[in-house]
């Protein structure tokens, strides 16, 4: 008797470990071959899944967006305060200390692939989007439309600036010194909470 496979669960397998190994090592160490030899299979289960190299890793950098975008939004709806929310997309778990590295690994081709671009500016809208929307609930202090969208780019800019240097530095950029810059910035803005 075949034995039965989850095409879905197999599929998030390989992502997770090509994911690991982009994080780990950067886009050029990864190989179908790797893949499988984490995975325990052959290269031509990992093929089955991905036509090629990099369909595999537009998938990797699609979950770096989803899982940073879930955990933000699960702290909105814990109710955290707008510093809180943010501070679980800064690099300050192993888990998005990881995120932060295969974005790292993959911002280079978005200067240069379209694919990757619009993904890129897709995200930043988004989050945009979800800033200027948080800050509005916050309740800090009645700005205009204006104001919410300067804001909420400060606080894009402040967050791609701090993980990114976080990335570069790490022993410089410890949680304290992140999350005090950040807090700066916050009340910088005048966001309290």
């Amino acid at each position: 008797m075949p034995i039965v496979v989850d095409r879905d669960e197999r599929r998030a397998q390989v992502v997770a470990i090509a994911f690991d190994l982009v994080a780990d090592r950067g886009i050029e160490a990864l190989t179908f071959r790797e893949i499988a030899a984490a995975a325990g299979c052959s290269t031509s289960i990992v093929s089955h899944y991905f036509g090629n190299k990099n369909e595999l890793l537009f998938c990797i950098y699609q979950v770096a967006n989803q899982r940073a975008t879930e955990r933000l939004l699960a702290a909105r709806k814990s109710g955290a305060s707008v510093k809180e929310a943010l501070e679980s997309v800064l690099p300050l778990s192993p888990e998005s200390q990881r995120d932060w590295r295969v974005w790292l690994a993959f911002w280079a081709r978005a200067h240069i692939d379209p694919t990757y671009f619009a993904e890129r500016r897709q995200a930043a809208e988004s989050s945009l989007a979800l800033y200027r929307e948080m800050l509005a609930e916050s309740g800090t202090t009645n700005w205009n439309e204006e104001w919410l969208d300067l804001a909420a780019r400060r606080l894009l800019a402040a967050v791609a600036g701090i993980g990114l240097e976080a990335c570069f530095a790490p022993d410089d950029w410890t949680p304290n010194r992140i999350k005090a810059v950040f807090s700066a910035e916050l009340a910088a803005l005048s966001v309290n909470n």
